[in-house]
């Protein structure tokens, strides 16, 4: 018996870009950092790392931007995406993607596909390859923002342990 082209196609995502975990939607933290997935049993590597608005952003000024604060040595978060990019008023659907270049900006895409500038770096587009490979030891990856808005995002990493036992759970 053949197997089906979506087994396939589940088979072949996973061997391209490690163990998909989707969290539920989480609201924006006001004015601070919240976790969305937590790295347990050692360091991963991160092949994507990407969410959706499900609940409309408010439009009014707020940053945000996407780390890694490690449980053990230095608690201070390093930056996934070294600049903060503005998500003030992001329709449902809008998608976010942690860049694979770590001096630039989250990127955005528009509820309806069409691709935005991401008017921090210039860059066009959420990339299909977003996050490049980056090695995050144990501890929490988070979302800071720079302001209380309402709205939430649905977040989706992509990762392949780096150390025997690692794995990536939803927050």
């Amino acid at each position: 018996m053949a197997a089906s082209p979506a087994a396939q196609a589940a088979q072949k995502f996973t061997e391209t870009y490690g163990a998909l975990v989707t969290g539920g939607p989480k609201t924006l933290p006001a004015s601070g950092s919240g976790d969305i997935f937590l790295v347990t049993g050692g360091r991963v590597i991160i092949t994507s790392l990407t969410g959706v608005v499900t609940t409309v952003i408010q439009a009014q000024a707020c940053t945000i931007s996407v780390g890694n604060k490690p449980t053990g040595g230095s608690s201070s978060t390093t930056s996934l995406s070294a600049a903060s990019a503005s998500v003030s008023g992001l329709a449902v659907g809008a998608s976010l993607a942690v860049p694979q270049a770590k001096a630039s900006a989250l990127m955005f895409s528009g509820a309806d596909g069409t691709l935005l500038w991401n008017t921090s770096s210039g860059a066009q587009g959420v990339a299909v390859t977003s996050g490049g490979l980056v090695i995050v030891p144990a501890g929490s990856i988070q979302i800071t923002t720079s302001a209380t808005n309402t709205g939430a995002i649905q977040w989706s990493v992509t990762y392949v342990p780096y150390d025997a036992g690692a794995v990536v759970t939803a927050a």
